[in-house]
């Protein structure tokens, strides 16, 4: 398997938050809705992500690149109450914390990329394995909203 660079992770993680950013965008008139019993409402999901990236993988990244070789717990947030956020502005929250992430990344040394840590979970990681643990979790929300939204369309009738 080819190794890919941090250029190619960071190209991945903007495309995936562009898509799920654009999904959320299109039903944020209708936040609160609950596409399933037991689901979260979109309005939910925005600040859930940008909660992630700030207290989980920024933190991460800000940690490594410290040298401190730290140990990092598994992370949720899944316990929140995310009611009092409106969607529109935790997608612009998130943006803007992805994108200081990224820019903080594109400061560091090379050898930088290359510093470890260890996860209880996965072991031995460095930065490249904290933007592929974004990755899939923008792609199971992604995955999750397009199945969602989809189910939502199914259900609503035609405008006549």
């Amino acid at each position: 398997m080819i190794e890919e660079t941090i250029e190619q992770l960071i190209c991945k993680v903007k495309s995936t938050q562009q898509q799920i950013s654009a999904l959320l965008d299109s039903v944020a008139d209708e936040q609160d809705l609950l596409p399933d019993s037991g689901e979260w409402s979109f309005r939910y999901i925005a600040p859930h992500l940008a909660t992630v990236d700030e207290e989980c993988y920024l933190y991460r990244v800000e940690h490594f690149a410290a040298g401190e070789k730290p140990f990092f717990e598994s992370y949720f947030n899944t316990g929140r109450d995310f009611s009092q956020y409106d969607l529109r502005e935790s997608l612009h929250q998130w943006a803007d914390t992805r994108q200081k992430m990224i820019d903080y990344v594109h400061l560091l040394p090379e050898e930088s990329l290359s510093l470890t840590g260890t996860h209880e979970a996965f072991g031995t990681i460095t930065i490249l394995d904290v933007f592929r643990m974004m990755l899939d979790h923008d792609r199971e929300h992604l995955q999750h909203l397009e199945q969602s939204i989809h189910r939502i369309k199914a259900k609503t009738p035609p405008d006549l």
